[in-house]
């Protein structure tokens, strides 16, 4: 089951506090195994069109979660954040 999240982020740079909605999913649970792997949920790969042989890049923020991108869409991410960090 898939559940949707709208998040409000609020940061603070220069005493101006900035607001950022973004949607989440959660899709679940995964357990790691005894090798550190993980199975990537079919709805997430199927949602993001993920097959095997696809490079995904490893992303961490906060040393607290871990995210995953295909290192095709790695330049069109870079693009976007360096937009949002800009605003």
């Amino acid at each position: 089951m898939t559940y949707f999240y709208s998040i409000t982020i609020k940061t603070m740079a220069d005493k101006t506090i900035t607001e950022t909605s973004c949607d989440v999913k959660m899709y679940g649970s995964v357990t790691v195994g005894t090798k550190g792997q993980v199975v990537i949920p079919k709805e997430i790969r199927d949602d993001l069109s993920i097959n095997p042989g696809d490079i995904l890049m490893i992303l961490t923020k906060h040393g607290k979660a871990i995210g995953m991108i295909k290192a095709d869409d790695m330049p069109a991410f870079m693009e976007y954040m360096q937009q949002e960090m800009k605003a």
